[in-house]
Formats: structure tokens, C-alpha cells, sequence
């Protein structure tokens, strides 16, 4: 199996990032009828904040947006195309924007995902996030960024 490579999106990618995310919410598309665009505006995404993807062969199977809003890092969007699933590769792009929240000093994650996504927010909460706050249709979660122990 080959290796995933994580890397900072360029422009030349958003039609690519667009199709991930896509299949990544078809079923949440197919199920809720008011979840919000999800592909729109990649290419303001990629030039404004921070856009990692994570790609096998030249085939991207994960992204996460993300930037520093007020005292935390929020991730704006996280997809893992269905082929992708399964392989560590959102907790690795988690992990990308908790470097970045770590090296800018933040000490908070957060994130808002939709009140029916209960799978997806089954994982956030496997991975340590904490549901800290509920609207009509959309629940904020948050992560306390971990401190790196120097070695002794």
C-alpha cells in the first residue's frame, strides 16, 4: 500500500479538494436537508487559510481548513473521501492543526459540525474533543492543545 503524504494545498488543487469533500459528505448531503455547501469556495479557502490535504499517488483523501480565529485554531472543514477512511488520515490532519495552534501558542482546537453528524461527532469525541456548546442545527466542540514534554 502506498504511503500517505501530507502537504500545503496550491491552487491547482481545489477541483481535487472540491471532489474530496464532496464524497466525503454525499451521504450527510443525501440525509440532511440543511447542512450547508461544503464545497464551495475552495479556492478563496486556499488562498486565505491554512489547507493541508493528504493524497496517496497524487490523489488527495483527506483536507482540513483551518486558521486562527480570535483566542483558538478553528478547523473549518475536514473530509476523508470514503477510500480514505479508516486509515488514521483525519487524526493526522487534526494533528496538523494542533502543531499549528502549539507553534502559534494557542491552547484550544474548536470546530462546529452539524447536531445530526452524530457518527462524525462520535469521533471528535474519541479523539478528545468535548461538545461545549449547541445551536438549532449546530454543536461547537473544542480541543485543549497538548503541551510537548521536553526531554529530560
Amino acid at each position: 500500500m502506498a504511503a500517505i503524504e501530507y502537504r500545503a494545498a496550491v491552487p491547482s488543487d481545489s477541483g481535487a479538494i472540491r471532489l474530496c469533500v464532496a464524497r466525503a459528505y454525499a451521504s450527510a448531503l443525501g440525509a440532511i436537508a440543511d447542512l450547508p455547501d461544503v464545497t464551495s469556495g475552495i479556492e478563496q479557502d486556499i488562498n486565505k487559510h491554512n489547507v493541508t490535504v493528504a493524497e496517496v499517488d497524487e490523489q488527495i483523501l483527506g483536507v482540513i481548513i483551518f486558521d486562527e480565529v480570535s483566542d483558538a485554531i478553528m478547523i473549518f472543514n475536514l473530509a476523508v473521501a470514503p477510500e480514505g477512511q479508516g486509515r488514521g488520515i483525519a487524526r493526522r490532519l487534526l494533528e496538523v492543526a494542533e502543531t499549528t495552534a502549539r507553534d502559534c501558542s494557542f491552547s484550544l482546537l474548536r470546530l462546529r459540525t452539524h447536531k445530526l453528524m452524530r457518527d462524525t461527532r462520535s469521533i471528535y469525541r474519541h479523539l478528545g474533543w468535548f461538545e461545549v456548546a449547541q445551536t438549532e442545527n449546530s454543536v461547537l466542540l473544542e480541543k485543549p492543545v497538548a503541551t510537548l514534554v521536553a526531554e529530560q
